[in-house]
């Protein structure tokens, strides 16, 4: 199974010249192939669309945070609510 798992495919793509000089130079500044260099860069930027994009929590945690969200809004406790009564209004 890790033989299937390490099987490398080739991966074709058309840059335009500017581009594909911007990538060699990064690559050697890096001391990296353009495949390795460009490897690594499509994986970080996959890496992070998924952790960007993916909420990791349990069950559990969805279900109670779910339930807080849709939750009524509590009054406020009675001494807050006179402060905010007697407090100037914003708009003025």
């Amino acid at each position: 199974m890790a033989a299937a798992a390490n099987r490398k495919i080739s991966v074709s793509m058309r840059f335009r010249d500017d581009d594909l000089t911007v990538i060699d130079r990064g690559a050697e500044l890096l001391g990296l192939s353009r495949t390795d260099f460009m490897r690594r860069a499509a994986l970080h930027e996959a890496q992070a669309a998924i952790v960007n994009t993916t909420a990791i929590v349990s069950p559990e945690a969805y279900d109670a945070f779910m339930q807080a969200i849709s939750a009524p809004a509590a009054a406020p406790p009675p001494k807050a609510a006179e402060r905010l009564r007697r407090s100037p209004p914003w708009d003025r």
